[in-house]
């Protein structure tokens, strides 16, 4: 895990320093991978002190935000804010593994419900293969030749008797 720390208008202490990446350290608890970038952002303004936590795991990205008339009580109100936005990610994410497991289910079940049903050989539902191909003009009789050449039950072809050039 990668914590850059940004301090503006305000001075950076090794005391506050280890203070972010503690707290920084127990957020990282959710996640295992190493992959993990975070942007913590110290400010005052007046007599607010804000801070801004960035956190970036692969393409995800969580921001929060909170103030305080304390640095430190400011840091842990973040720290929570963020926290809460990771559980519910990850309570989003199982939701969405379930329904995808769901419907990878459901299609399993439908593909071998359709591969079972062989009775059904001479019925228009039934799509067996497709092929693009150019149309040629052709006779009947070379339609049937190429046909019984190419062992295709349907073929497709232009009748050359009524084709206008």
């Amino acid at each position: 895990m990668r914590i850059d720390i940004t301090a503006r208008r305000l001075k950076l202490t090794g005391s506050i320093d280890s203070y972010v990446r503690k707290k920084i350290t127990k957020v990282g608890k959710f996640y295992d991978t190493d992959d993990i970038c975070v942007h913590v952002i110290l400010s005052v303004e007046k007599i607010r002190h804000i801070t801004e936590i960035i956190l970036y795991i692969g393409k995800l990205s969580l921001v929060s935000k909170g103030y305080s008339y304390d640095l430190y009580s400011s840091i842990d109100l973040t720290v929570d804010k963020l926290e809460k936005q990771i559980k519910k990610q990850k309570e989003v994410s199982k939701v969405h593994r379930k329904n995808n497991l769901k419907v990878s289910r459901n299609k399993k079940y439908n593909i071998e419900e359709v591969s079972s049903c062989n009775d059904i050989e001479n019925s228009r539902e039934k799509i067996s293969e497709i092929r693009r191909f150019d149309l040629e003009s052709e006779t009947l009789e070379e339609a049937i030749d190429n046909m019984d050449n190419l062992a295709y039950k349907v073929y497709m072809f232009k009748d050359g008797i009524y084709v206008m050039e």
